[in-house]
């Protein structure tokens, strides 16, 4: 944004930019944006507590999940200014309980993530069963103390939130003060943070926002966790102003001093510094983190070459925190252009409404919704679509085009969509394609037919609502990435399921009746999440194809 453009001016493009995710039941919470120390936009979206139907404020308080980090990483350095610590200590001088093997690793390999530690979020029944039990730092840790190193520390970065949950225990000995009244003595009595602390499950937080999840367009609770398990690495609450409060201060110097703020932003080989993300957009540098926690999405962005600060706080689950903080980023610097938008008549919007195959099982439909064009990915969520041409769509709350071609006799009969970069095809298909290819699925491994054992059945793209799975074979052995993530290698364990070791996640691929790969499912941290394969975008799209 120059330094010319008023604050009434962007808060207008920002609140337009807010206001399709809020129609879409995709966000819910405060948005604030500050610009050389001015804030330009600060505003509530949604309600706080949907059974008494009470509104968000900018005043509301939220869960931060992994926000707390940073917090948790300038605890330490302040002990280190004063002399108690250093980063490059190990372990076992502050925690002797700890397991042998982790012993040399160094405060500097936890706060990086780079110490191999094995996080216990990553435990299979960590939702189903161990969030919802009251636990103490010690008894956290011992959730994965039987566990070796998952790497020889420093030459890898797996995101560990065990290590938060060990730095949290150091400030602790080392200070003599739980974690909660350490911060709330070093950092939030003195920058005026009177709207911040540790949520204990029991305690009762004026102003605190109900934490929600949308399943199949329904609005639900989320899931319980029992607060004492988030610890040092995510166990927080906050308002948007203090966290506001929170940069500036830690910016200016007045949290933590100038050579110890500039290790803390340093990327140290990852793209991750001391709590905080380090990265860049469009080749500015930024620095951030997010926190997803049930019933919970924020982030806290902060543009360091634009003098920019981008708080996003939500209380559900599902919020597009990420996208509208990129998009009120880039308007804040002017680069941020909505695309143009057209109103077609419904009649002409009636001649796309359908169904398209994209994967073995995989669908987009298109259908009507109070005369607007939506989309939905196989049953999911509803998406709408703006027109910006003819037969060409987008939509406002995700990176999707949409452009459907017609037959020589004007009959719309394919799509071409574009998300992230990848391009996909898929044919129109009458309702008995569609009936049966949803048709019932196999239930167990004993109804499917004989599996080939052939690993390159599964190579291709798997797409999930939030994300992509490529999976690939090298030789015979199987590797798979999720966007944004590293390749992975997968073992076989029968030649249907694959457990990929490195992140605790187990993988296992679904047939059609005759044999053919539809789809996978994976399981990781108590999660399950189904991503649908998809056909060959260069392939021939088959009028009737394998279902």
């Amino acid at each position: 944004m120059c330094s010319t453009l008023r604050a009434d001016d962007y808060a207008a493009k920002a609140h337009e930019i807010v206001l399709p995710f809020l129609e879409a039941d995709l966000f819910s919470g405060v948005v604030l944006v500050a610009k050389n120390d001015e804030i330009v936009f600060r505003q509530a979206f949604g309600l706080g507590n949907r059974e008494w139907g009470i509104p968000n404020t900018p005043e509301t308080k939220f869960r931060i999940g992994s926000i707390t980090k940073q917090f948790t990483a300038a605890a330490i350095l302040r002990l280190a200014e004063r002399g108690k610590l250093n980063v490059a200590d190990r372990l076992g001088q502050y925690l002797p309980d700890a397991p042998n093997s982790w012993h040399d690793v160094t405060i500097h390999q936890l706060l990086t993530h780079t110490s191999g530690v094995p996080s216990y979020t990553s435990l299979p029944d960590f939702l189903s069963r161990i969030s919802l039990e009251e636990r103490t730092p010690e008894q956290i840790i011992g959730l994965t103390s039987d566990q070796p190193l998952e790497f020889q520390p420093g030459v890898r970065f797996v995101y560990s939130n065990t290590g938060y949950i060990l730095l949290g225990s150091i400030v602790e000995n080392v200070s003599g003060q739980t974690y909660s009244a350490f911060l709330t003595d070093e950092f939030f009595q003195p920058l005026g943070m009177v709207d911040s602390g540790y949520d204990h499950t029991s305690k009762i937080v004026d102003r605190r926002a109900a934490g929600y999840t949308c399943v199949d367009g329904r609005w639900r609770h989320a899931r319980f966790i029992a607060m004492s398990l988030p610890y040092a690495a995510g166990g927080l609450y906050s308002t948007a102003d203090d966290l506001y409060l929170w940069t500036k201060a830690l910016m200016n110097g007045d949290v933590i001093q100038p050579a110890r703020l500039e290790e803390m932003l340093r990327d140290h080989g990852h793209g991750y510094g001391y709590g905080w993300f380090v990265g860049s957009d469009e080749g500015r540098t930024r620095v951030s983190h997010g926190g997803a926690i049930n019933g919970f999405l924020c982030t806290l962005d902060v543009h360091m070459d634009d003098d920019l600060t981008v708080i996003v706080l939500s209380n559900l689950q599902g919020a597009e925190v990420p996208m509208i903080a990129q998009r009120l980023a880039r308007a804040g610097v002017g680069r941020y252009q909505p695309c143009r938008e057209i109103t077609p008549g419904v009649p002409e919007l009636k001649e796309f409404v359908g169904a398209f195959q994209l994967g073995h099982r995989y669908f987009l439909e298109i259908f009507l919704d109070n005369d607007a064009l939506c989309a939905s990915f196989s049953g999911h969520q509803r998406l709408p679509l703006a027109c910006s041409g003819s037969g060409v769509f987008f939509s406002k709350t995700s990176d999707i085009d949409i452009k459907f071609d017609r037959e020589v006799d004007g009959k719309v009969s394919t799509v071409t969509l574009r998300e992230r970069n990848v391009r996909l095809v898929g044919r129109r298909v009458d309702d008995a394609v569609r009936r049966t290819a949803n048709g019932p699925q196999p239930g167990s491994r004993e109804e499917t037919p004989a599996i080939s054992t052939d690993v390159l059945q599964y190579a291709g793209r798997y797409r999930h609502p939030r994300m992509y799975v490529e999976v690939t074979v090298d030789g015979n052995e199987l590797f798979v990435q999720a966007t944004a993530q590293r390749k992975l290698k997968a073992a076989s364990s029968d030649g249907r399921c694959f457990v990929v070791e490195e992140v605790g996640a187990e993988i296992t691929f679904e047939h059609t009746e005759s044999g053919a790969v539809w789809g996978l499912t994976l399981r990781q941290a108590g999660i399950q999440l189904r991503a649908y394969r998809l056909f060959d975008a260069c392939a021939d799209q088959r009028t009737s194809p394998d279902v």
